[in-house]
């Protein structure tokens, strides 16, 4: 992912920029609690856990138009939902790394 484009998020969303900002620092440290709480439930297998998880990330990321960090966790929460078996320590290395890169 590249950089976001703050400006382009108050534009769709409607707000000025400084509160764009306060919703992205929020966004990061809700989304990194939920991340590690993905982490854990993909190694033990706990579908429950990884849906609650993977569904907070695709809310909130997809309120701020981030659209491919929604659309991973989208991915991953649809899977959890039917206990099915996929490559979540893929998905979840690709939602790591779009997350950060938000910084």
């Amino acid at each position: 992912m590249d950089k976001i484009n703050l400006q382009k998020i108050a534009d769709e969303l409607e707000f000025d920029l400084e509160d764009v900002e306060m919703l992205i620092e929020v966004f990061l440290e809700s989304a990194l609690e939920s991340l590690l709480a993905l982490d854990a439930a993909i190694k033990e297998r706990n579908f429950v856990i990884i849906f609650e998880s993977a569904h907070a990330i695709k809310g909130s990321s997809a309120n701020l138009t981030l659209i491919e960090i929604s659309d991973t966790a989208k991915t991953i929460e649809t899977a959890a939902r039917e206990s099915k078996e996929i490559d979540y320590e893929s998905l979840y290395n690709k939602l790591f790394t779009l997350i950060n890169g938000i910084r």
